[in-house]
Parts: structure tokens; C-alpha cells; sequence
């Protein structure tokens, strides 16, 4: 049995360059996969997907009108905000352009997560191959970079997507480079290295909160060792010194906001509303008992049909999810652990229900490649022995597991726990095993192109994320102003606020709304209004008007079905070339 210990480690750079079918591939796929994701990134232009993005389109829009510190924020991470601030502050896009600016941005971070990758995938590939040195036959290049760009693809692609305005892409980026940085250090403690990975690290909390938990299984991966020298576990300290440093004032920061220690509140709340039972993010009330009381809730103004008012300053588009943080704050959170268990079981399932809907092909060929390994007896040994490959991976699933999990949150994370199971295949060294091999690495690289096709022409015929068809908002908003509203005018809604993007594209302010769709609610207040009969139509609208709206929207979300009757009433007047409706009090137009 082989140890670490045993394994040589040379610093020899890999062969690569002069490897003249590993170079061909390499920029074969480099590309395929940037015009893939830019069709695909065309196709989606105008749309965002998720309520979050709204948010961080507000916190970009502000930080780059010179409003920096509304990035200081305990539930949004600022690191992308704040890089869509910077093309926003560059071009100045007007309301039809600022969504295609977005996915332009999306397309840029595929780039930089793709050359991160190839950072991380070729020193991955010089472990593989010391591990196979001294148990086995390595694979070759040429298949073993085909194995990474399947892998990369579906998780960069298919899992995440770049039709998505979030920080996922962006936090699958520094998945690579945190690795590469970790497993380059573990080969060669230095100075600099240790420096890089604290940096790293750092950057990638800016990313995304999740990401300082696992700073911390980063850092073990990287220096735990079984022999290690004084000067080894000196340098080492330099990495989490670097990283805490780096990360300590954003903390404090957040933390002096909301007056206790925190690294981000978005883990707090989504315990409680996941493991707890609180109402699902919007208008939280209160309850259920043990979970608290808010300190500033949304203001219920009827039950029926239900509405909602929440006006606020500096709070974006939409103050009742610009700060979930804010809304929540009195919330307590305790553990339960029969409901716990049975979150973490049925999240699990959930994430080997994405990875086989979105890779199976993938891991169809990790299971051939640990039976082929296995002729040899070593793919169980290997894959102990370079745990710290495959660790973060396997712990960020776990740890997503245990409170929510999305599709998006998973792909650097399966990038990474892909990469240790292909490093600890050491194969038996005959012809038939190498051609083999070859034919497994072309099959897994042309059935992920194939999937990634397939992808891309449901987004174009419209079978997939069919609001990006069209500019459905910037319609909306462009007849909002040309009606008589003006930017920072404060507006209602029947719907849902967080995918009103119109409101943030017309810069308008949604101050009140009568909810549609929220599957988590008992009931559709919107169908509610609509049903209730004219005298309490006219009851819920005065009801709006005193909250200060200048008008009230509805149908305004191609998502939520059943948000507008067949036959809307004068004196609405219906949105032309949208399904949007808009009711306008007497002081407006």
C-alpha cells in the first residue's frame, strides 16, 4: 500500500506544451465551451432567474452611483454586486441594455472560472499522475482533459447556468482556484503560496458567506500532513493568518451592524425556515412558537385579500427582500433534530437527483473508470489516500444538505469531488486498459457537448426560461415612464416583488403589494383581489393608495400563472405587447 509519503514530489512542470494533442483539445474545448455559453448567455439576455438577483442588481446599481457602502450587507455577499458595478459604472446601459450588460458580465466570469479551472485540473493532474507512478498506469492526457472539460461543462453550464444573475459562477471560480492554490502549497509549502491560498480564500468569502466555513476544510486540506517540518507548519500558519485578516473587516463590519458575531445571516435564516417552519422569507408575522417575533415586520394592512406594505429608505426596488437580514431580525433559530435528520436525508437525495438529471454520463464514467481501477484493487486506496482532493467537495455537499440546497449552489462544489474520484484512478498498465480509457474520455466529452446542445436549443426555442425570450420588462418599464411615472416613484403590486425587475429597470420603488404564487402560503390573495367582487376591489385599492402608491401593477410576472383574470375591467389599462396590467390613482395620469 502506498502512502502519501511515498509518493515523489518533484516539482517537474507536466509536459503539456510540447503535448501537441492535449494542446489541440485544450483549445478545441476552450472554444466550444466560451461559444456555447455565449449563445446560451445571447438566448437568456433579458432575464435573471430567482428573486436574489434583484437584489444584487439594486446593491450593483447603487455601488456604482457611488453608494459603495450598501454593499456592507450581513445576507448579500458584495464580491459580484460589486463587479457588476464596475461594467455598470463603465457603459451606463439604458433600461433595454442593462439586463444583456448582466449576461455579458455572467459570460466574462465563465471565461475567468474556466481559466481557474485549468489552473486547478493541471495540477490535478500532476498528483494523479505521482499517485500513479508508484501504484499503476496514469491516463493519459488527452482523456484525462477530456474527463475535466465534461465534468467542467455540465457543472459550469447545466448546473448553474449563465442565464443566472447570482454569484454562483463567480464562487465556482474560486472552488478552482482555492483548490489549486490548496494542492500547489500541500506539494510545495512556500511563502507565497500559503500567502495565494489565504487571498483566495478570502476572495472567495467577498463571494459568497458559505465560502468561510470552508475556508477553514481548505486550509486543513492544504496543511494537514502526516510528517510535517517546523518550517512547514510555520508558512502554513500564514495562510489562515492572511484569510482571517483579510476577512475580519467585512465581519466586523456586519457584525457592528446587527450588534453579534456573524460571518452572514443567510445560513440563520434559512435555518429557521427550513428547519424551523417560519413563514418562507416574505412578511414574516412572527411564529411559529420558539422561533420569535419580528422586530420590524412588513405592515399587514388586510386579510383579504392580503396586503402588504413595506416602504423604506435605501432599500432597493424591492425593501421587503432587499434585506431578508433586516425583516427577519428577532428571529431565534433553534435546533430540531428529527426535522433536521429528515432535511439532511431528503436534501442528499435531492443533490443525486441534480446530479444524475444534469451529468449522469459523468458519473456513468466515474463508475467504469473505479471498475477498471479496481482490476488493480487500488481506486479505494487512492481515493483515501488523496482525500484532500476530493474533501471540500464532499463537505460543502454535506453542509448544504444539512439546511437547503439549489441546483446552482452545487457545481465548483462537484467540479472538485469529480476531480478526486478521476485523481485516484490508477489503472492496470495494458493496451487494452489505455484504448479503453481514450474511447471513455471521448464518449464522457462528446455526451456532455451533446447535453450541453440539447440545453442550449430548449433555451432557443423557448421550451426553457421562456421570459428570457423577450424584453418583457423593459417593455413594462418603458410604458410605466412613457404613461406619466417617473424614476423613484413609489408603486404597488399585485404579484410577487422579487422577479419585478421593470420596477428596477424604470427605477420606481415597490412600496406594497397583494402576493401571488407564493406556494408556501395558504390561498392566492391575488386571485383573491380579483374575485372578491368590485366593492372590495375598490376597498384594497384605497387601501393602496394611502400607502402612498402612484399606481398599482398586475400581471406584470410571466412565472406566476393565474395572477389576472381573461377580462381585466376599466379602468385598467393594459401594458401593449406585455400581459401586464396598470391601475393609476387620480393624482396620476
Amino acid at each position: 500500500m502506498t502512502t502519501e509519503a511515498t509518493l515523489p514530489m518533484a516539482d517537474s512542470q507536466p509536459n503539456l506544451a510540447t503535448n501537441a494533442e492535449v494542446r489541440r483539445l485544450q483549445i478545441g474545448c476552450w472554444i466550444a465551451l466560451i461559444a456555447i455559453a455565449a449563445v446560451r448567455a445571447w438566448f437568456t439576455r433579458y432575464e435573471v432567474m430567482g428573486g436574489d438577483s434583484l437584489a444584487y442588481l439594486d446593491v450593483a446599481r447603487a455601488a456604482a452611483e457611488g453608494h459603495p457602502g450598501i454593499a456592507i450587507h450581513a445576507y448579500w455577499s458584495p464580491g459580484y454586486p460589486v463587479l457588476l458595478s464596475l461594467f455598470l459604472r463603465f457603459f451606463h446601459p439604458g433600461v433595454y441594455w442593462e439586463l444583456p450588460l448582466v449576461h455579458l458580465a455572467n459570460l466574462l466570469i465563465f471565461i475567468a472560472t474556466l481559466t481557474c479551472f485549468q489552473l486547478f485540473w493541471a495540477e490535478t493532474q500532476r498528483w494523479h499522475e505521482k499517485y500513479a507512478e508508484v501504484s499503476g498506469s496514469k491516463i493519459a492526457g488527452s482523456p484525462f482533459w477530456a474527463l475535466g472539460y465534461a465534468a467542467f461543462s455540465i457543472a459550469t453550464l447545466n448546473v448553474i447556468r449563465v442565464g443566472t444573475a447570482s454569484p454562483d459562477l463567480l464562487v465556482s471560480a474560486f472552488c478552482c482556484l482555492a483548490a489549486w492554490s490548496a494542492l500547489c502549497f500541500r506539494r510545495a509549502p512556500s511563502i507565497h503560496r500559503s500567502l495565494l491560498l489565504g487571498l483566495v480564500l478570502a476572495l472567495g468569502y467577498y463571494a459568497k458567506a458559505p465560502f468561510f466555513p470552508m475556508g477553514i476544510i481548505f486550509l486543513l486540506c492544504a496543511c494537514s500532513r502526516r510528517y510535517v517540518s517546523r518550517r512547514e507548519v510555520l508558512l502554513g500558519a500564514v495562510a489562515p493568518v492572511t484569510f482571517l485578516l483579510l476577512c475580519t473587516p467585512f465581519i466586523a463590519a456586519i457584525s457592528l451592524a446587527k450588534g453579534r458575531l456573524t460571518f452572514g445571516d443567510s445560513s440563520r435564516i434559512s435555518q429557521a425556515v427550513y428547519i424551523n417552519g417560519v413563514q418562507f422569507y416574505e412578511h414574516w408575522q412572527g411564529g411559529p412558537p420558539g422561533s420569535g417575533m419580528p422586530v420590524h415586520p412588513t405592515r399587514k394592512l388586510n386579510d383579504y385579500p392580503e396586503i402588504y406594505e413595506f416602504a423604506a429608505k435605501n432599500m432597493g426596488t424591492y425593501p421587503a427582500w432587499f434585506d431578508p437580514s433586516y425583516w427577519y431580525e428577532g428571529i431565534t433559530p433553534h435546533l430540531n433534530w428529527s426535522r433536521q435528520a429528515v432535511v439532511f436525508v431528503r436534501d442528499l437525495a435531492l443533490e443525486f437527483q441534480i446530479i444524475m438529471e444534469s451529468g449522469a454520463e459523468v458519473v456513468y464514467v466515474l463508475i467504469v473508470l473505479a471498475l477498471l481501477a479496481n482490476c488493480h484493487r487500488l481506486w479505494i486506496d487512492g481515493f483515501r489516500q488523496l482525500w484532500f482532493v476530493w474533501m471540500p467537495g464532499a463537505m460543502a455537499l454535506a453542509m448544504f444538505a444539512l439546511v437547503h440546497v439549489e441546483s446552482r449552489f452545487l457545481g465548483g462544489w462537484l467540479i472538485l469531488l469529480f476531480a478526486g474520484a478521476v485523481c485516484a484512478c490508477s489503472l492496470p498498465a495494458d493496451i487494452g486498459t489505455r484504448r479503453a480509457v481514450q474511447c471513455i474520455g471521448a464518449a464522457a466529452l462528446i455526451t456532455a457537448g451533446l447535453s450541453l446542445i440539447l440545453q442550449a436549443s430548449r433555451e432557443a426555442v423557448g421550451i426553457d426560461h421562456a421570459a428570457g425570450r423577450g424584453s418583457h420588462d423593459a417593455s413594462i418599464a418603458v410604458s410605466l415612464l412613457n404613461s406619466g411615472l417617473h424614476p423613484g416613484d413609489q408603486v404597488a403590486l399585485i404579484g410577487n416583488g422579487t422577479e419585478a425587475y421593470w420596477a428596477h429597470l424604470a427605477r420606481l420603488q415597490l412600496i406594497a403589494e397583494i402576493p401571488a404564487g407564493i406556494s408556501s402560503r395558504p390561498g392566492h390573495p391575488a386571485m383573491d383581489f380579483w374575485e372578491s367582487g368590485s366593492e372590495q376591489q375598490q376597498k384594497a385599492l384605497a387601501i393602496l393608495e394611502k400607502t402612498g402608491a402612484k399606481a398599482v401593477i398586475a400581471g406584470s410576472q410571466q412565472s406566476i400563472t393565474a395572477s389576472v383574470p381573461s377580462i381585466v375591467p376599466p379602468p385598467w389599462k393594459k401594458i401593449d405587447g406585455t400581459g401586464a396590467y396598470v391601475y393609476f390613482f387620480p393624482a396620476t395620469p
